[in-house]
């Protein structure tokens, strides 16, 4: 699957028009439509863009068969960059969030998460 599949596809599930797609690239509908039909193709920046709204590696977003045909290393490594994807998203949203609370709750917060941690060992 190429990516003009590949967008299609992630654009579908995440329910969202090329309308919409389109206002979140800040780009015009046709854009996103010479995309799907594979008459033009993103730019690296509006490729991180795709990345970081589907959250997912642009290497997904490139070619999903690239996980399935690749050999057992390069396979763990692109699901090792997966994982460090979303790790990298949910530490940025903790931080953004734990940005707005009182030092007393970020105290509180912190003792939350190093006691789910223990739990986990």
């Amino acid at each position: 699957m190429g990516f003009k599949e590949q967008l299609t596809k992630l654009r579908k599930r995440n329910n969202m028009t090329q309308i919409d797609l389109a206002k979140l690239m800040d780009v015009k509908q046709y854009v996103i439509s010479s995309w799907e039909i594979g008459r033009s193709e993103p730019t690296i920046s509006q490729l991180k863009m795709l990345s970081n709204i589907f959250k997912i590696s642009v290497d997904y977003l490139l070619d999903k068969e690239f996980i399935g045909s690749c050999n057992e290393e390069e396979f763990n490594n692109a699901i090792k960059n997966v994982k460090m994807d979303a790790e990298d998203e949910f530490l940025n949203e903790v931080i953004k969030e734990c940005g707005k609370l009182s030092e007393d709750k970020k105290k509180k917060m912190l003792n939350i998460i190093k006691a789910s941690l223990e739990f986990e060992k």
